[in-house]
């Protein structure tokens, strides 16, 4: 068990009732990324890399092609000429876009079945979307610097559920729909001896995501024991427990739950801009979720 979460453990050391063999899992349950997910984030980190090479490498693979100009031509990123090839679209994107897109396209393909078939798993798919989209929305609206990540930690943040959700179906049905999540991650630990945050955590390191991408999977429960991205893990928190209150998740919070949020707090953030950041993400939720369920 990982130290950060031994809060969690019970005060007498219980062996855990299916542990995990969290490299077994990753190995046999996750394909690994294509050759053009692992090629093109390395081109976009070079920023002497032409436009012209990337948009050769994304013609490699039609889907992100596809995705990358509905994206290109959404209100996500509303524009005002058409983009009609990659490299316009990757030139209105932007490469930290193009990126996150990348991701979020990995993301879907490797737990496509789960997603479409099991009803835990395209809850766990739209939750996952709404915080990525509140977080940015959330980190536009406060102006705060060294946010442009939080896009892809909220898409990801609950990456290790989905996994849980799709190596160990049967156990993890049985405890994914505890009260809090508080009592699920505890039951995690009993069950798996590891959290969905651990787990989602090591998968990130495992694709080679940016630290600051690992440790707000890692704390997003936890934002206040974070170091070096606690602005971004706070905004994750944030877009978490807004997205449950509007219905967006395994279990409903109550809107009141944002008055006692410490992140919140932390963050200083208005009611008006919590309502006005989901109002303000409903067009694009629409489209992305268009694009992965048609």
């Amino acid at each position: 068990m990982l130290e950060t979460e031994s809060e969690i453990a019970t005060a007498e050391y219980v062996p855990p009732i299916r542990p995990l063999d969290v490299e077994e899992l990753i190995r046999t349950r996750i394909p690994t990324l294509s050759r053009t997910n692992m090629k093109i984030p390395e081109l976009l980190r070079d920023d002497n890399c032409p436009t012209r090479k990337i948009a050769d490498a994304v013609g490699f693979d039609p889907v992100l092609t596809t995705r990358l100009l509905k994206m290109a031509n959404s209100s996500l990123y509303a524009r005002r000429n058409t983009a009609n090839s990659i490299q316009q679209a990757i030139e209105a994107l932007g490469r930290k876009s193009v990126y996150d897109i990348v991701m979020l396209g990995a993301m879907a393909d490797s737990f496509a079945k789960e997603i479409v078939s099991s009803i835990y798993g395209r809850i766990l798919w739209e939750h996952s979307i709404v915080v990525g989209l509140l977080a940015r929305e959330v980190g536009r609206l406060l102006g705060l610097r060294g946010t442009e990540e939080a896009f892809l930690c909220g898409i990801l943040h609950d990456i290790g559920k989905i996994l849980l959700l799709k190596a160990e179906t049967e156990y993890y049905n049985g405890i994914i729909a505890e009260p809090s999540e508080r009592e699920l991650l505890r039951a995690e630990e009993i069950t798996f001896g590891l959290t969905h945050a651990e787990v989602g955590a090591y998968i990130s390191y495992k694709w080679d995501l940016p630290e600051i991408v690992c440790n707000v999977i890692l704390y997003h429960h936890q934002p206040e024991k974070t170091t070096g991205s606690s602005v971004v893990t706070h905004i994750v928190n944030v877009a978490d427990l807004i997205a449950n209150v509007n219905g967006y998740g395994v279990r409903l919070e109550e809107v009141e739950a944002l008055a006692f949020s410490e992140s919140v707090r932390l963050l200083r953030l208005e009611t008006d801009q919590i309502t006005e950041a989901w109002a303000n993400i409903q067009d694009s939720l629409a489209e992305v979720l268009s694009m992965f369920y048609h």
